[in-house]
Formats: structure tokens, sequence, C-alpha cells
């Protein structure tokens, strides 16, 4: 049950949970009072807990600020060669149906500067944001979305991609810790996955995966001598089994692809990767960054969590702490940023 003290909700949806946070102020400075967790394919449990919650007289909807992680969601550089195309109504549509093959639509997209991360403003100078990422998802998962949040007790007062709160928080993690060296950030979902490379300045790279953790299952399966992928995947993500040992060949397809990704980046640019990061994890997965880790001979970035949090307003109430904080929450801590401020 929340305390009485909260007065409303941070939640973040991604592939495998309902992170929520309960907090005395949509807006710091604020307290976070709670931060629990629940299964996404039981939303009923993130319902009755919200109901029990209620008090009288209360309405049936806790306010919150959302992230979400849906599976179509998208995000691609693109150089912009003239403002005089565009400022045409359809040229960022265009850019994404014709250069990325991304159907245009059936999306909600935005287009956002890869240093400040504003959006993309025609009445401004070329010079200043002629370097964009163009992100989004399709229209009819955030109405999915929107549809489960509500139908659990969540009104979202505001609903925003989690992937790009993650490297909006980030960039405002390094930039406050004065961090200059460029950190390899990776967020993988069932089917699908990204990976950015950015610094407190900047985005420079983003890359899409087009699979996710599903594509261990069959190496589980065989590995362990399973009837089927269903029972890989129970296995997976249940706590009663430690990958570590035979972890490096689960995750042979996506070390592949981080190594393909930060050879080019460091050939172009001539700068090493020092740090990587991963976002929206299960807690029972907490072991696949330190395999990807050792096996890249690469650091884990260690977060300050209390540091960040003065710098931010926010404290931490009587039944939470920073040593409640890790990976996992990474998202949900970033929704917590005041950017207007």
């Amino acid at each position: 049950m929340l305390s009485r003290k909260t007065k409303g909700l941070f939640v973040e949806v991604n592939g495998f949970s309902y992170l929520v946070a309960g907090v005395t102020g949509l807006t710091p400075p604020f307290s976070i009072e709670s931060i629990t967790e629940f299964p996404r394919n039981e939303p009923e449990k993130l319902k009755d807990f919200l109901e029990q919650s209620i008090s009288g007289g209360r309405s049936k909807f806790y306010n919150a600020h959302c992230g979400i992680i849906p599976e179509s969601r998208f995000f691609r550089l693109h150089t912009l060669e003239s403002m005089a195309k565009a400022k045409a109504p359809d040229y960022f549509s265009q850019v994404l149906e014709q250069q990325f093959r991304i159907e245009a639509k059936t999306s909600k997209s935005v287009t956002v500067n890869v240093q400040s991360g504003l959006p993309f403003l025609p009445d401004k100078a070329l010079a200043s944001q002629k370097e964009l990422i163009l992100c989004g998802a399709d229209s009819r998962e955030f109405a999915a979305f929107q549809d489960n949040l509500l139908e659990c007790g969540v009104y979202p007062v505001s609903m925003q991609l989690g992937t790009l709160s993650s490297l909006a928080g980030l960039k405002h993690y390094l930039k406050a810790k004065e961090i200059d060296e460029p950190v390899l950030l990776l967020e993988v979902t069932q089917n699908s996955a990204n990976l950015f490379i950015l610094s407190k300045d900047r985005i420079d790279l983003c890359r899409p995966i087009n699979f996710g953790f599903n594509a261990v299952l069959p190496v589980i399966q065989k590995e362990l001598g399973l009837k089927d992928e269903d029972s890989a995947r129970d296995l997976f993500f249940s706590n009663t089994f430690d990958f570590r040992e035979i972890g490096a060949k689960l995750l042979s397809k996506i070390l592949k692809e981080l190594n393909a990704s930060t050879g080019f980046y460091e050939v172009q640019t001539g700068q090493t990767i020092p740090h990587m990061y991963m976002t929206s994890l299960p807690e029972n997965q907490n072991w696949i960054p330190d395999v990807i880790a050792k096996e890249m001979d690469i650091k884990l970035l260690d977060i300050d969590w209390e540091g960040w949090a003065e710098s931010l307003g926010v404290t931490f109430g009587d039944a939470c702490s920073s040593a409640d904080m890790g990976p996992s929450a990474f998202g949900l801590f970033s929704l917590f940023i005041n950017f207007d401020q």
C-alpha cells in the first residue's frame, strides 16, 4: 500500500515490468516514498495495489508521469542539409519512410536536437540544429499503453518514450558529474534492442537491433536440453538458474552487434569507450551487464544515486533509499528530471 504522503506516481512500463515510484509531488523537490515492481504480464497486481491505496473520497486514478518502452520504438540519427527542405510539412515523414523504411503515417514521432534534446524548430538557424534524432513508435502501441495504464488506475499526466527519457537522463548525469568520456548505452526488450553511444554533449551513434532476449531462448533450450522454448523462457526469466557460465554463448549475437558498433565508432573518432550501461533490465537479469562488460573489456558505469538525487531536489523517504536503485530503475529515475527548470 502507498504511503499517505504519496501525492502522485512516476511509472515506467518496460518490456518486463511496471516500475512504480510513489512520490510526494510530481515536480521536484519531492520525496520518493516507495518503489514497487509488478510483472508486466500481471497488470491486475498493479491495479489491486493502487485500489488498496486509495482512501475515501479520492479519485480512482493516481496522477502520474509515465515512460513507456514499446517494441515498435525507433531512433534514427539524421543530418539536416537544408533548412528550406526541412520547413516542408512532410519532410521528416519522407525521411522516415524513404531513408529508414519506417511507416510515418501510422507512427507518433518527434524530431529533436542531439545536443540539447529540444524539438526541432524551423525558425531557428541550421547551424544550431543540424544533427537530429528522429524517434517515435507505432501509434497503436501508444494507445494500447495508455488504455492499459488507465485500466490499472494510473492517469498519465504525461506519457513519453522511456528510451528517450533514459538518454536524456544519462546525458544529464554525465554533465552533472563532469564525465567527458563517451558511454555505450544498451536497451534490450523481448524482440528488439537499441544501442547508443553518447557523451554529456551529444548522441553520437544510435543503432537498432532487430532481435531481443527472445533470441537467446533457442540457445538455452539447446545448451540445457530443455523440451521447448517456453521452458527456456520460464527458466531465463526466473531467479532459479545462474546463466553466467554460459552467458557469453547466450549473448553472442548481441555481443557481435556491440563490437561492430563500438569498433566503427572508435575507428571513426579515434576515441575509446571506457564505460557502458544497460537500462530497463529485470532484477534477475543483472548478470547480463557483467557478462557483456567482461567480454568487451569495458567498465560498467557506476551511478552515484544519492548525489544525483540531491542535484535534482529529490530525497528518499523512510521506506526507500539509494540502495534500492539500480539499472532496472534508471529509466524510472530519469523521469524525475525537471527539464523545464
